[in-house]
């Protein structure tokens, strides 16, 4: 009893500790002025700034309970010190990975991590917080990229779980399980490691960019997806998504072009989709503090629009959905990205921020009023313990498995299954029971999963089975996988149906299994029936027919789910086009006795029979949604008849079952007149222009000559698209242009009138019609100019592009030639008026050209240096001093080492003067006492003129050159120099995450002396195009500045000179413009004596000397 008492009290005062630290205000910065909201009733404070952890890219809580955050080159424990719920000190673990850990779990001491090419272990054996030496490689992966392998989580199972992206090259050869549920992965993968790291299985595939998953209380899993951005307002485009992921699943990403829609069989469940985003972090609330609502939600973060989302899951049939809801988004001009987030063992929800650069930073969200509840005394020792492991908060981190694993690990396997078939014990604790015996103690075995099938909760029937499954048995037990594959709740039945596609074939008696697989191919809930076909595909050929004539006796439904799993056989191309399956699906379309449900499987089985959408060699890329991954020309005639009886369904009066027809009918190059006057139908005034890309799509997989009827319907189709776009507010990226032009010309090839058409239609020459001069005969190109110009004169607000100046470019025509001077002083289209008028250069333009070596384009500087070469010699000081200005920004790389040389031979020519320069590849490195004697040259000659185009400063540059006298060069310190150049915080613009500036490694053999610190204190006076800031003035009369580290059509991202990022929505933008004005700050010299120049200099001299600058203090 004594005995009892004492570990009582210990663990009551544990609780204790943690519900005054719940209740404790923390008196941080508030939401208000840190830059981001939280629903009413929730208080957000930083717990860590920039200082402590600059651009963080991932975040993990340790086995300790303490904040541990990564990037390049740093992994730092955050230090609560006095417990305020503010970190006061950072810790360096580890100055590797170099490239950054995109994952991060704490094992104990040691850290298992994904970084610097492949999962990594780094050790800390004396418990000092430090790793000991260089990790371990596990498994050799492609880290560091933006799409390579990212998050690492221990599942309940007691496996290793690792997300990856589509770049990160996860291939067959990472399947080195039999079991595996995904064979041959495609793009980003889910992938499972044993225990001790030592083999692996694939569980899902068909992934873009995911960065992270959670599991929720079920054990489910979850990821958040990216879109393909570019391809926005393009039919094929497809939002940011949170799945479901089920084993074997191919979530849809198949090329930039082509992501599956999905409400398509054989795509995973959809929990909730966002639209455009980033998505990075996903975390499951596992925990007490926050109120009911949240307990079970995931929380995912977008990264592109600053913003947190709250899904609170419920239960839908064999899977779940979720209403989301906003949780936490950027307020005022602060700038928020969040990358990773990670519950504590005080509830708080923990966000970090960061990312190509920004500001970095932990963010602490907690309720203010709901605390975590007391747990009530255990009646005996042993039910404490037991209680203590069942009620464990975020049971599968690393902070909570250093408490409960142990404990578990003491009272053994009996307890935990008596608590699973005790219904005195909640449903939750029931789960974790099951899970404790699934990870520690061999699972259940077959006496307790059979008691366990009866149990009243569907939540533990499921959780059994799955358990069940997790075991490595050479012999299952038919009798229980047929009791759970026939149990009454579609969630349970899911769950067998995973079990049945992990285990190994042989180690089950698929006999007996058979008519109840049967009845799930035909069941209502479309996830069981693809699973189910699924475990088709994996069956013994000789239980094949048996199977078969089992679905025909349950229906259309099932014999459409059979017939999808046989054809996701390997090595069935000739076979499944000349098999029944094209009958078969026919037969089911034109039936009046099927739901629409079974037809628009039907239709995906026809789309898959024939070799499924994607790239191939024969097809443009805007067609991979429309055409076969393989060669159909070998089977034309057989597919003859298939083409007739599909055109005739069409149209069928189901949208969604119509989209998936006309894109079988696509890839099957139907030529059948009656279909293209059904298509041209569709497009009218009213209709959306997507659906109208999508018509246009399928007509140019028909390859026919159109009448005159369907042509004009065609070309309004394609003139109408831009106003379209316009009137309904959509957005139009990267890939717009290159997608329409694919459809134009590939239509254009097929019907010889159409470009004739188009050019004639009174609505020709938007801008967004010069895609259409592609593959357009030379003699329509001056009507089709003339109609450029036409629609010019006729609108004042006409929104002149690039494309517009070149279409124009090659026109005889002297009025186009004036019209495009006249647009010289319009910012956005003054690169390509400069480079079409140096393309045969006119005195009058002389001035345009010297303004255009200022442009931040390296074309463009190119073609004005071009055109003054092809212009008489001028020696008037603005013409030499715009070309030693050019001068003075070259050199960073071989194209400006060219445009250098160029630059020089020029000045030679105007002002007859020659300094020693070495021209060619021989020259292509600094040449600085060139640069030095042209500036003095120019300065002797023009002193004013010089300092005003070179920028004022001329009081600051005399001072300097006074200091640069008296420094004695020769006791520099760079161990004192590194010291300056962080207490300046010149590392956080010149890092190699920050990349606000240049990498100054090599820069004091770049540049003299002088120059070099004459550009530190007059930051402003030599801007190389690459680095000129950005400005947008926003429409509320707000001002950024800073450099774009993200794009996109809607809007895009600006990072300034402290680190700060701002979302900037395109639509709010009332002007944005390029800036000589360096976003370096000046004064960064003021107050050094002569000493610190000398340090600073020897610190700068040794950048890039070696692997490591010398004199760089090692960070704690």
């Amino acid at each position: 009893m004594q005995r009892t008492s004492r570990w009582t009290s210990t663990a009551l005062c544990g609780l204790f500790a943690t519900t005054i630290l719940s209740l404790a205000f923390f008196n941080g910065v508030m939401a208000d002025e840190i830059g981001v909201k939280v629903p009413e009733g929730f208080e957000v404070t930083e717990f860590a700034g920039d200082n402590l952890a600059h651009d963080i890219y991932s975040m993990t809580i340790d086995s300790q309970g303490r904040v541990v955050v990564a990037g390049a080159g740093f992994i730092k424990i955050l230090i609560d010190k006095d417990g305020d719920g503010k970190a006061d000190d950072a810790k360096l673990f580890s100055d590797l990975p170099k490239n950054g850990a995109q994952g991060m779990f704490f094992h104990g001491r040691s850290l298992i991590c994904i970084g610097d090419g492949g999962l990594l272990r780094f050790r800390d054996s004396n418990a000092d917080d430090r790793a000991d030496g260089p990790p371990e490689v596990f498994l050799r992966t492609k880290t560091g990229g933006e799409h390579d392998v990212h998050s690492i989580q221990h599942g309940p199972d007691g496996w290793w779980y690792v997300i990856a992206g589509n770049n990160a090259g996860i291939n067959e050869r990472y399947a080195t399980l039999p079991t595996s549920p995904v064979k041959q992965p495609r793009a980003g993968v889910l992938f499972r490691l044993k225990p001790d790291l030592s083999s692996a299985e694939l569980i899902s595939h068909g992934l873009r960019n995911a960065y992270d998953f959670a599991f929720n209380q079920q054990g489910d899993l979850f990821t958040y997806d990216s879109d393909e951005e570019r391809e926005v307002s393009l039919p094929w485009y497809r939002p940011t998504r949170v799945f479901q992921m089920l084993p074997g699943s191919d979530h849809g990403w198949v090329s930039k072009s082509w992501m599956r829609a999905e409400n398509t069989f054989d795509m995973p469940p959809v929990v909730a989709s966002f639209g455009r985003g980033s998505p990075t972090g996903l975390v499951c609330y596992r925990h007490n503090q926050f109120p009911e609502k949240y307990r079970g939600a995931l929380f995912a973060l977008d990264w592109t629009y600053g913003r947190v989302h709250a899904l609170p899951l419920k239960s839908a049939g064999d899977t779940w959905k979720a209403e989301p809801e906003l949780f936490m988004s950027a307020v005022g001009n602060h700038g928020f990205a969040p990358t990773d987030a990670e519950v504590g063992p005080d509830g708080a929800l923990y966000i970090s921020v960061g990312g190509r650069g920004s500001r970095g930073g932990v963010y602490r969200i907690r309720h203010r009023n709901d605390v975590p509840a007391l747990l009530s005394p255990p009646s005996t020792f042993a039910d404490a313990k037991l209680l203590f492991v069942l009620d464990a908060l975020q049971p599968l981190n690393s902070w909570s498995r250093s408490r409960w694993v142990p404990v578990a690990r003491e009272l053994g396997a009996t307890p935990f299954r008596e608590a699973a078939l005790s219904e005195k014990y909640s449903v939750d604790q029931r789960l974790r029971a099951i899970e404790v015996l699934t990870e520690l103690f061999q699972g259940l075995d077959n006496n307790t999963t059979k008691e366990l099938a009866k149990t009243a909760a569907p939540e533990v029937r499921s959780r059994a089975i799955w358990s069940y499954g997790r075991i490595s048995l050479e012999k299952y037990d038919d009798e229980i996988l047929k009791m759970y594959l026939d149990d009454t709740h579609p969630m349970v039945r899911r769950s067998a149906l995973e079990t049945c596609q992990c285990v190994a074939q042989q180690s089950v008696d698929w006999v007996k299994l058979l008519p109840s697989l049967a009845r799930s191919l035909g069941g209502a809930e479309p996830f069981n029936r693809w699973l189910a076909a699924q475990v088709v595909s994996r069956l013994d050929e000789p239980l094949l027919p048996i199977i078969s004539n089992d679905a025909t006796k349950n229906g259309a439904r099932a014999v459409v789910s059979y017939a999808y799993g046989w054809l996701n056989r390997p090595k069935l191309d000739l076979a499944r086009i000349q098999s029944i399956v094209p009958t078969l699906a026919v037969s089911v379309l034109k039936s009046k006795n099927y739901d629409i449900q079974t037809k628009r499987d039907a239709v995906r089985l026809l789309q898959i029979a024939l070799g499924d959408f994607g790239p191939a060699g024969g097809h443009l890329p805007t067609f991979d949604g429309y055409a076969s991954r393989i060669d159909l020309e070998p089977y034309e005639r057989d597919l003859d008849p298939l083409r007739v009886d599909l055109s005739a369904l069409y149209p069928t009066g189901d949208a969604i079952l119509d989209r998936e027809l006309l894109r079988l009918l696509a890839m099957l190059t139907s030529f059948n007149g009656k279909l293209v006057d059904a298509i041209v139908e569709r497009m009218t005034e009213d209709s959306d222009p997507i659906d109208d890309i999508h018509h246009l799509a399928v007509l140019a997989r028909l390859p026919l000559t159109h009448t005159v009827k369907q042509r004009d319907v065609i070309v309004k189709a394609f003139v109408g698209l831009e106003s379209k776009v316009a009137k309904r507010g959509l957005h139009q990226d990267a890939s717009w242009n290159d997608r329409i032009k694919d459809l134009w010309v590939t239509m254009a090839l097929v019907d010889d009138y159409l470009a004739a058409a188009l050019v004639s239609h009174p609505s020709f020459g938007l801008p967004s019609h010069t895609v259409f001069l592609n593959q357009m005969a030379p003699e329509l190109l001056p009507a089709a100019r003339t109609a450029f110009a036409k629609q010019i004169a006729a609108n004042p607000e006409y929104g002149w592009t690039n494309e517009v100046v070149f279409a124009l470019a090659d026109s005889p025509e002297p009025a186009h030639r004036e019209l495009l001077r006249s647009q010289f002083d319009r910012f956005s289209v003054r690169g390509a008026v400069l480079v079409v008028l140096s393309r045969d250069p006119d005195p009058k333009d002389r001035e345009r050209f010297l303004a255009g070596l200022e442009w931040s384009q390296t074309e463009v500087q190119s073609a004005c240096l071009n055109a003054l070469e092809k212009l008489p010699a001028d020696n008037r000081p603005q013409e030499l001093l715009a070309l030693l200005k050019s001068l003075r920004r070259l050199g960073s790389d071989e194209r400006e080492y060219a445009l250098r040389e160029t630059v020089v031979r020029l000045m030679e020519r105007d002002s007859q003067q020659k300094f020693p320069f070495v021209a060619g590849e021989e020259g292509y490195r600094p040449q600085p006492d060139c640069i030095a004697a042209w500036t003095k040259w120019c300065q002797q000659k023009w002193p004013s003129e010089t300092a005003e185009k070179l920028g004022d400063g001329s009081g600051e540059q005399a001072r300097l050159a006074a200091m640069l006298k008296d420094v004695d060069w020769s006791k520099g310190n760079a161990t004192r120099g590194a010291e300056i150049y962080t207490r300046r915080a010149c590392n956080q613009c010149h890092s190699a995450s920050g990349a606000l500036g240049p990498d100054l490694a090599g820069a004091a053999t770049r540049f003299s002396r002088e120059d070099l610190f004459t550009a530190i204190a007059i930051p402003s006076r030599d801007v190389s195009a690459r680095y000129q800031t950005t400005i947008a003035h926003t429409k509320d009369g707000k001002t950024f500045s800073g450099l774009v580290i993200y794009e996109s059509v809607d809007g895009f991202i600006l990072r300034n000179g402290t680190g700060q990022t701002f979302r900037i929505e395109t639509n709010q933008v009332d002007e944005k413009r390029k800036s000589p004005v360096s976003l370096m700050p000046t004064g960064l010299l003021k107050d050094l004596t002569p000493a610190d120049y000398a340090d600073l200099y020897s610190y700068l001299q040794s950048l890039g000397v070696g692997s490591r600058p010398v004199g760089v203090p090692k960070l704690e």
